[in-house]
């Protein structure tokens, strides 16, 4: 009975120990884990304010470009992004033969071209200089008296060249006046034209330039054949005018023809002051072909021609200075042309030229015979004046020859 007793106890003991420990094991289960859920929410919040810090140095950097624009992170991103696009998206191919850099080299002047060959310029300058002695003998003592001086005759620069396959161009400036002192400028502009010539019969030219009316004054002063033009040519030429004309090449070259309408008031007008207008018609037959670059060929025969070359042309104009103060360059724009106290008010104006020229190894020759009739003469003073006509003759010639020619 005892025994029983005391195993009765034992097992009432056992089952007693089983229930308190029960829940004593989960609370320890639960806290274990609470720890992990902790951890966790420590992780991720160590996570976020990572992405937070990220999310603020972004901003930061947006409120630096705003305030500087171009930072040295995003020139660097933006040399790459433009260095794809040209290397490998859109651009590639196009833009790459763009920036190529130009060619730049020396062929009778400096000469810079891009790569493609659609736009280019050449650079050129030249200075004369000169001295002179003038021994004077004059029934005027005042003026008897010798002269000995050195000049700058020119000084010029130029840039010509073109754009795309027919568009071409040129600009010269004059760095030092021909004039007096009074009347000289610093730099003046020359010539400013631009021309089209996809078609060598009709191209188009609009600018200010030479008129083509006689060659030599046309030919420029780097080419010719003596020191300076002659003072005929000086008396009748159209100098320099602004206005738009039609020439072209006809027969393998063996016609040219020029024709224009220019203002007439000569170089650097603002505005022709009137309606009157310049007329200038030119016509050149070469029986032999091309006569070196045309109206503009260098008078002397530099080249050592193995074929002969030559041209005939002439030339008429017409300009009518109604209301105009003067002429571009000729005498009628003195104060008393025709008489003592009698200016001028208006005139028409009609001048013919006739020329020819040759070439044969080394052989030159050329002449300019000139012709000009002055109408309808009217002065300030009177009317009109005398018989209202005026007629003018003039021409030169000249040749040369090279001893030793170059070869």
């Amino acid at each position: 009975m005892r025994a029983f007793l005391v195993a009765s106890w034992l097992i009432v003991g056992f089952l007693a120990m089983n229930l308190f420990s029960l829940p004593i094991k989960e609370v320890a289960a639960q806290d274990d884990d609470l720890k992990i859920q902790l951890k966790k929410m420590e992780e991720m919040m160590q996570k976020q304010q990572g992405m937070i810090n990220n999310l603020k140095s972004k901003i930061e950097m947006q409120e630096d470009i705003s305030k500087s624009y171009v930072t040295a992170i995003d020139e660097e991103v933006i040399g790459k992004r433009v260095d794809e696009y040209l290397q490998k998206g859109e651009g590639k191919g196009m833009w790459a033969e763009i920036m190529k850099r130009p060619k730049l080299a020396y062929k009778k002047g400096f000469v810079f071209e891009t790569q493609d060959k659609n736009f280019s310029m050449k650079i050129n300058g030249r200075i004369q200089f000169r001295y002179s002695y003038e021994d004077r003998d004059t029934n005027n003592k005042a003026q008897d008296e010798d002269d000995s001086s050195f000049r700058l005759r020119r000084a010029r620069v130029k840039f010509s060249g073109k754009a795309y396959k027919h568009f071409k161009y040129k600009i010269e400036l004059a760095l030092a006046s021909t004039g007096t002192v009074d009347g000289s400028k610093a730099i003046e502009l020359y010539d400013f034209w631009a021309s089209w010539n996809k078609n060598p019969a009709a191209s188009i030219q609009f600018g200010q330039w030479k008129v083509p009316w006689n060659r030599q004054r046309v030919v420029s002063s780097q080419n010719l054949q003596m020191i300076d033009r002659a003072s005929s040519q000086d008396e009748f030429t159209m100098d320099r005018q602004i206005g738009v004309m039609l020439h072209g090449k006809l027969l393998n070259k063996k016609f040219e023809y020029y024709t224009g309408v220019f203002n007439g008031n000569a170089r650097n007008q603002s505005t022709n002051g009137n309606n009157e207008m310049l007329y200038i018609a030119r016509a050149s037959w070469n029986p032999f072909g091309a006569y070196g670059k045309g109206i503009g060929e260098v008078e002397s025969d530099i080249n050592f021609s193995e074929k002969p070359i030559a041209h005939l042309s002439a030339a008429i104009s017409y300009d009518s200075a109604g209301d105009r103060e003067k002429f571009s360059s000729t005498t009628i724009d003195l104060d008393s042309p025709v008489g003592t106290g009698v200016t001028l008010k208006e005139v028409d104006k009609t001048s013919v030229v006739a020329e020819y020229g040759l070439k044969y190894r080394g052989f030159s020759t050329s002449a300019e015979a000139y012709w000009r009739r002055f109408d309808d003469i009217g002065s300030d003073n009177s009317g009109s004046v005398g018989s209202g006509t005026i007629i003018d003759r003039g021409f030169f010639v000249q040749g040369g020859y090279f001893i030793m020619p170059k070869k």
